[in-house]
């Protein structure tokens, strides 16, 4: 398993090791052990530019998740799963409002990303049921 991490911020200090252990151990917990991930961290201003430019939403948001596995001609089997991209800002605001360490919020932000990458949605109801209870049940494990 390849997990990178970078950080690409200064407002928010990160634990990158920390980071990729949490992504290490939902990628064992999630059957993807030899899969290939990327993380990047960074600010407020920077996911907003790329929630814009590749979702058509001019906002901020807490993580994204670009696939290396979907689309038309793309292999399922890729060993490479894709990138996660996180606001760190945005993570030491909600967990400030959660009153919890803000590498829980990362962490869950991490999960959040994979599983999107895994195939989870969050459109519906139904769906948004199903990924959270799969989020809790991981970071309850991690």
């Amino acid at each position: 398993m390849i997990v990178d991490v970078r950080n690409l911020q200064e407002k928010v200090k990160i634990d990158k090791k920390e980071i990729k252990k949490c992504a290490g151990s939902v990628l064992e917990m999630m059957d993807e052990a030899r899969s290939e991930l990327s993380i990047l961290v960074v600010s407020d201003s920077r996911i907003r530019d790329l929630n814009r430019r590749y979702r058509g939403k001019d906002s901020s948001t807490d993580v994204l998740a670009f696939s290396m596995r979907a689309g038309e001609g793309v292999s399922k089997d890729s060993p490479i799963l894709g990138d996660v991209v996180i606001s760190a800002e945005t993570a030491k605001r909600e967990a400030a409002k959660r009153k919890i360490p803000v590498k829980k919020e990362i962490c869950l932000y991490v999960i959040h990303g994979i599983l999107h990458l895994l195939g989870y949605r969050d459109q519906t109801p139904y769906d948004r049921k199903k990924m959270k209870a799969k989020e809790r049940a991981l970071l309850e494990a991690v």
